[in-house]
């Protein structure tokens, strides 16, 4: 035939990843599982997926996997018992012709996770063809932490302002109580821990009349610190619960349990009653919403549309609102 060639196009549609450093606790599941339901809600037309970043975390479903009858008895869904790497879940997108990607990473802050995520996005978007339409990426893009990061295009101060609105819960629940509200943050020995610090700032000046404290499982300030600041200020009582995203492996091994040296021991050995809430901020929709925000405003800011879902305000209720 005499025409001329015809041009070859890739199919290239869109997806969401939801990258989570990951839990090995079932009962913790529900945390991850919430967020995508909320992202799901206001993105329907849009394929959302998760990743594990923590390569101790995969390691330990992978052993699992040997008999997954047991975990998928116990509750487990397949997506966690098979959870992959980042770079693994965004080859199996590539794959199946998913070329726009927005990952919205979990993570509290932005640490070693979010680092290293920064490296794999850039990456990826750097890669060239001969043929620029056989690229295997259209776009990577990645979206911030939940305490936000550095840039001018998003305030991280409002982003820690946004998280502090959606903690209102744990707030009227310790005011309930007549209790300090004392968050354990899993932190990291090698970065610093300055955006709990002022996050904790933040939270005292929107609630000051609440008693409100952030430490660090790893990292400053840790137990011994949290613990002789509530001794100084003669705390009778507090609720003690995750500042992370699930109720998993540090909830269960250096916050809850009666090991001495445990945060729920240390602070009971001042006569200090303690109440514990095991549930990671993602079971709170408020918190769990904060994502779909973030994803909207990574896809707005890159020139990617997500299809007819409005992603809801700060505070509204969580629903989809289709054609508005």
């Amino acid at each position: 035939m005499g025409g001329k060639n015809k041009v070859r196009r890739q199919i290239n549609k869109k997806a969401i990843l939801l990258a989570h450093f990951g839990t090995s606790y079932p009962s913790a599941l529900p945390s991850l599982d919430n967020i995508k339901k909320q992202v799901q809600q206001q993105f329907p037309e849009i394929e959302t997926r998760i990743c594990f970043t923590s390569n101790k975390i995969r390691t330990i479903w992978s052993s699992r996997r040997k008999n997954p009858e047991q975990w998928f008895e116990q509750g487990v869904a397949e997506e966690f018992m098979y959870a992959q790497s980042f770079l693994g879940a965004i080859g199996n997108l590539q794959d199946q012709n998913y070329r726009t990607v927005i990952v919205q990473p979990t993570h509290i802050y932005h640490g070693e996770q979010y680092e290293d995520l920064q490296s794999y996005t850039r990456a990826l978007q750097s890669i060239k063809t001969v043929k620029r339409a056989w690229a295997p990426f259209e776009k990577v893009v990645l979206s911030r932490p939940t305490l936000g990061t550095y840039g001018i295009e998003h305030s991280y101060t409002d982003d820690i302002q946004e998280v502090i609105q959606a903690l209102g819960t744990d707030i009227m629940k310790a005011r309930a109580l007549n209790a300090s509200l004392v968050y354990v943050g899993h932190g990291n020995d090698f970065f610093s821990s300055g955006a709990f610090f002022e996050t904790q700032k933040t939270a005292r000046d929107t609630y000051p009349d609440a008693d409100i404290h952030i430490g660090m499982v790893e990292g400053y300030p840790g137990i011994d610190e949290i613990v002789e600041t509530l001794r100084k200020d003669s705390v009778k009582k507090v609720l003690l619960k995750p500042f992370m995203i699930t109720a998993g492996d540090h909830a269960h091994n250096d916050m809850n349990n009666r090991d001495p040296d445990s945060w729920k021991s240390k602070i009971e050995s001042l006569g200090i009653h303690v109440d514990v809430v095991m549930e990671g901020l993602g079971s709170n929709d408020d918190f769990a919403q904060i994502f779909a925000r973030r994803i909207q405003e990574a896809a707005d800011d890159n020139g990617i549309s997500l299809g007819s879902g409005k992603v809801i305000a700060s505070g509204e209720t969580a629903v989809t609102r289709q054609g508005v």
